[in-house]
C-alpha cells in the first residue's frame, strides 16, 4: 500500500487516460499512436511480434533466436536449436506478449517439451545470455531529427537471497517484502526447493527473468546516458526502419561495456506500450512517475503528428479490435 510501484496499473494510469483522450481529440483519432512506430503492429501497443523486430538487426546485436510456429513439435524445436548451435539453458517466450508473460528459462529437452505442449502461440527460443548485467534503455527520436534522446535507463537488480546456514529457502524468501509478493510463483514449477538450506553467506539467484512482476528491483540508471549510447541507439533506430519510440531491453558483459555501447545483446524491442521503467525505482515518487508518463504520451503525440506522411491513415477500430482479440487469446493461453 505504501509503495506505489506495486499498485495496479489502472490506478497509476488513471490520470494518463484523461490526457490520452485529450490528445486523441487533438489528433482526431484515438489511434494516433500507431504512427509513432508505423512498422510495428499498433505502434507496438499490444500483439506486436518480437521476432519481426529482432530479425531487422545485425546478428551480432541479438541472441541466437529460433522462431517456432504454434503447434511445433519438440523434435522440430531440437533440430532448429541444433542448426542454430544453441545449447541449453535457453529462454522460451511467446512471440507476442508483454510484461514477462510465459517467459521461462528452459534447462533441458523435457522442460522444452512441456513448454511447447502448454503453449498454443508462436514461440521464440533464445540462447540464454549469462551476463548478470541487464538494462532497459528508453529511446525516442523525432522524425525531423537525425539523433534521438535517452530520457530513461532502468537497471535490473535480480531477486536473490543470502543463506544463514539455518533457514530454509522459503523462509528466506518470505523475509524479503519483494520476495513475499512472488513467493507462490517462485516455487510453483518445482524449479526451487523450498526446504533447501543455504550455507552461511551463500547467495542464490531466485529468478533469472528480469521482470518487475517477478521480483526484480528496478533501479534508476538514467544518469548513465551519454553520447556513445545515443549514437548506438541512433544507429539501431535506423536499422529498425520506422522506429522512433520505445524501450530496448538488453544485456551486456558489464556496466562499463554498456556505457561504451560494447558487447550489447538486444533481447526485446518494445514500442508505445513501453514504460520509462526507471519510475519504478523504490525511491521514486508517485507524482514524478505520473508526470513522466504524461510527458512521454506527449512525445508519442508529437512523433505521430510528424509521421502523418508515412501512412494514409491511423489504425481503425476494426484493426484495433482484431489485434486486441488475438492478443487476449495469447494472454489466456499463457
Amino acid at each position: 500500500m505504501t509503495h506505489w510501484e506495486y499498485w495496479p496499473t489502472w490506478l497509476v494510469y488513471s490520470p494518463v487516460v484523461f490526457y490520452f483522450f485529450l490528445l486523441s481529440l487533438r489528433a482526431r483519432s484515438p489511434f494516433f499512436f500507431t504512427l509513432a512506430n508505423p512498422d510495428m503492429e499498433m505502434g507496438g501497443l499490444y500483439n506486436c511480434s518480437k521476432y519481426r523486430q529482432l530479425k531487422k538487426l545485425p546478428e551480432n546485436l541479438i541472441p541466437k533466436t529460433v522462431f517456432l510456429q504454434s503447434g511445433a513439435s519438440l523434435d522440430t524445436a531440437l533440430k532448429a536449436l541444433e542448426t542454430q548451435n544453441i545449447d541449453f539453458p535457453i529462454i522460451a517466450k511467446p512471440d507476442r506478449g508483454e510484461r514477462g508473460t510465459a517467459v521461462k528459462l528452459i534447462r533441458d529437452g523435457s522442460q522444452l517439451g512441456l513448454y511447447l505442449q502448454e503453449s498454443k502461440s508462436d514461440v521464440l527460443l533464445q540462447e540464454f545470455i549469462q551476463s548478470s548485467f541487464e538494462a532497459g534503455v528508453f529511446y525516442y527520436r523525432l522524425p525531423s531529427e537525425n539523433s534521438g534522446k535517452i530520457p530513461s535507463i532502468v537497471l535490473k537488480d535480480f531477486l536473490t537471497v543470502i543463506g544463514d546456514g539455518k533457514s530454509n529457502l522459503k523462509d528466506l524468501v518470505n523475509e524479503i517484502p519483494r520476495g513475499r509478493l512472488v513467493s507462490k510463483g517462485l516455487f510453483k514449477d518445482g524449479r526451487l526447493n523450498p526446504e533447501e538450506v543455504l550455507a552461511f553467506g551463500e547467495e542464490k539467484l531466485l529468478e533469472p527473468i528480469g521482470n518487475h512482476n517477478r521480483g526484480t528491483k528496478f533501479l534508476d540508471g538514467s544518469h548513465l546516458a551519454n553520447p556513445e549510447l545515443i549514437r548506438f541507439f541512433d544507429k539501431t533506430s535506423h536499422q529498425l526502419g520506422t522506429f522512433f519510440y520505445g524501450r530496448v531491453d538488453l544485456k551486456a558483459p558489464s556496466m562499463e561495456d554498456f556505457i561504451q555501447g560494447k558487447g550489447i545483446k538486444i533481447l526485446e524491442i518494445n514500442g508505445v506500450n513501453a514504460e520509462p521503467a526507471h519510475i519504478y525505482d523504490p525511491n521514486a515518487k508517485l507524482f514524478d512517475g505520473i508526470k513522466t508518463l504524461l510527458k512521454h504520451w506527449g512525445i508519442i503525440y508529437q512523433i505521430s503528428r510528424e509521421n502523418k506522411h508515412l501512412a494514409s491513415s491511423t489504425g481503425s477500430i476494426k484493426e484495433a479490435l482484431d489485434h486486441y482479440n488475438r492478443w487476449r487469446k495469447i494472454k489466456k493461453i499463457a
